[in-house]
């Protein structure tokens, strides 16, 4: 999921992803619109089933009201403990809602201006940003994800080695890779847990007591949610819901984080329905007026990223993404950390919404469904939006035409799989514009404005194109396939690198069949006298230490991503030793005299060696050679 809390770099760090030459496309069945209460139930116990997810809590409200709230399967499955309504979920990111709710408080009462500097505000907080005099990072951008910031390091993920409270100024000094700014503020949206790390911090500073505090008493107890909390006290705990990782499934436990704001609460379905009816009531609770309408009206709205100057209304606001799903608008946020997945999402429009947590990380297909059943079934009575038709010419849309290529990657480290999965090509068939991934089939956009578009089923502009930094055209899109930021680029090198890396995968993979037959040969004793052996085993050695990257990745798992073990030591090693056996190879196949060795095997051998020199570049390129994932970046 795309707000997961739990940092997933570790496992995508399996290289192998390079030298994958084909996509397979799964088809998924769209579950049956439910039109009863015992029907949406029912549809959600099948998604369980499915998807092997011990347990789900869910609430339903409509009219403003709540209409059910309830559990379907196992809060823990050794005691069969059910889950029901008061069951308490770890919710990840849905703790971000909070934080941003605290400091729309805040600016209320005239203690903070969102608006403001954070260097000004906090200057103890180490940054650096080449923009600082015309762009500085201000404290919104932090909350709308547009500062530029890195996610967190592999070692900032998991506290296991400090006081669960370890101070979050002690962080942010020890992790200041992510407080880099990548790119000029106010212009790109890429989601950053360090940014709420700050938000909360900023909290601290400013009321001069802890975070969690300010919040418990501002919000979580004047909005009923008489469990919830940060911090893992002994009434949530008492409720808490066992997490599993959706495999066996095995019970993971509560490993400790660091960014405690940004994905530390704990919540029951019930309590979140509490905050739906918040929101739909436009911050009231009971006939208190917690929250002004326009606070929350700016905290549904994105105003700081290029895509919302130029007129997307869709994307993150301040900790709640506005967004198309099922045909219409919704607004909300989803959560992700190990053991769980969760969401929220609401109409004001309509007065209804709807809260689905489930206690299984490797649940997202379960999730996505159950999302999809909730506002079917809450929106049944509802007419669907009409998107009015807007003329744009031919020649006009030949303006947005070209490859586009992502720029806006939310971990650093991890860029290259956007690098390597390859843009998207807008092209103009027929006089409408299309968007297509490098292969594959196109999909219509629709026009809704002179630089909007949308999908033939949404209700709104999903994608919109402006003029990025550089003068570059750009495009940003909500709609079935979610860009952030994506520049038009020449398609030359993308295209030439895919073909590239797909042919460096073939001659690599086939040092491995012809393995087999010369160690087969070997063990038969018909290759005595042929010499060179290690022009044969060198390159196969150094396929071999490539291959072990998903072997060591697969090992990875909880606090052991930012620890010193056997697996971050094998990353390290094979990371190291990969491209030197590449290197070695090559020279060798290289100066071995022909006459010494069958024409074939020495063009085979420097064939892969030459393979694996060219994936150890690109690795060295990505900055993906010694890397250290127990030590800060």
């Amino acid at each position: 999921m795309r707000r997961t809390f739990r940092c997933r770099a570790i496992i995508i760090l399996s290289l192998s992803v390079l030298l994958t030459t084909a996509l397979l496309a799964q088809t998924k069945q769209e579950p049956a619109p439910p039109k009863t209460l015992e029907e949406v139930q029912k549809s959600i116990k099948s998604e369980l089933d499915k998807n092997h997810v011990p347990g789900a809590g869910a609430a339903f409200i409509s009219r403003g009201e709540l209409l059910w709230c309830g559990g379907i399967g196992d809060a823990d499955i050794a005691s069969k403990r059910p889950v029901t309504c008061d069951t308490e979920f770890r919710v990840g990111s849905i703790s971000k809602t909070f934080v941003a709710l605290a400091l729309l408080k805040l600016q209320e009462e005239g203690k903070i201006n969102l608006e403001a500097r954070l260097h000004d505000v906090a200057p103890e907080i180490p940054m650096s940003n080449a923009w600082e005099a015309a762009h500085p990072v201000r404290i919104v951008n932090l909350l709308e994800h547009t500062a530029g910031f890195d996610d967190m390091e592999p070692a900032e993920v998991y506290n296991a080695r400090d006081p669960y409270d370890y101070p979050l100024l002690e962080v942010f000094k020890r992790f200041q890779e992510p407080q880099h700014v990548r790119w000029s503020p106010d212009t790109r949206m890429s989601y950053s847990n360090p940014g709420y790390g700050i938000a909360g911090y900023l909290i601290e500073r400013i009321t001069g007591e802890p975070y969690d505090k300010y919040i418990r008493e501002t919000f979580l107890q004047p909005l009923g949610m008489t469990n919830a909390d940060y911090r893992f006290t002994g009434a949530n705990k008492a409720l808490l819901a066992s997490g599993y990782d959706g495999k066996s499934p095995t019970p993971i436990g509560y490993p400790y984080i660091y960014l405690r704001p940004a994905g530390d609460l704990k919540a029951s379905p019930g309590e979140l329905a509490k905050l739906v009816q918040f929101f739909l009531r436009r911050g009231m609770v009971g006939q208190t007026q917690l929250l002004r309408p326009e606070s929350i009206l700016r905290m549904e709205t994105p105003r700081t990223s290029l895509a919302a100057q130029h007129g997307l209304r869709l994307g993150y606001g301040l900790a709640n993404y506005r967004e198309v799903a099922g045909g219409v608008v919704t607004h909300g946020h989803d959560g992700g950390i190990d053991g769980f997945v969760s969401t929220y999402r609401y109409m004001p429009e309509e007065d209804w919404g709807y809260v689905v947590l489930l206690n299984s990380e490797g649940s997202g297909e379960a999730l996505e469904n159950s999302n999809h059943l909730a506002i079917d079934f809450l929106a049944k009575d509802y007419p669907k939006p009409y998107t009015p038709v807007f003329s744009v010419s031919p020649n006009e849309l030949q303006t947005f035409a070209g490859f586009y290529a992502q720029r806006a990657p939310r971990d650093q480290v991890l860029a290259f799989l956007e690098d390597v999965a390859g843009g998207m090509r807008i092209g103009v068939l027929d006089g409408q514009l299309t968007l297509s991934h490098m292969v594959g089939k196109s999909q219509p956009l629709l026009p809704a404005g002179k630089n909007l578009f949308r999908g033939d089923k949404d209700p709104e502009a999903t994608t919109v194109f402006f003029s990025g930094e550089g003068g570059r055209m750009a495009l940003t899109s909500h709609g079935n396939d979610s860009v952030s930021y994506a520049e038009r680029v020449s398609p030359v090198w993308p295209y030439t690198r895919a073909l590239l890396l797909a042919l460096c995968a073939v001659l690599m993979l086939s040092s491995l069949a012809f393995a087999v037959v010369w160690m087969v040969r070997k063990l038969l004793g018909k290759m005595k006298g042929v010499g060179h052996l290690s022009v044969r085993g060198l390159p196969l050695l150094a396929v071999l230490c490539f291959l072990s990257f998903p072997f060591f990745a697969n090992g990875l798992n909880g606090a052991a991503i930012g620890t010193l073990n056997v697996f971050t030591l094998g990353i390290f090693l094979a990371s190291i030793l990969f491209p030197l056996l590449a290197v070695l190879s090559l020279v060798l196949a290289l100066r071995v005299p022909e006459e010494e060795i069958n024409r074939g095997v020495r063009l085979h051998s420097l064939l892969v060696s030459l393979a694996c020199s060219i994936v150890a570049v690109f690795l060295a390129s990505w900055g993906l050679i010694g890397i250290r994932l127990w030590a800060s970046l």
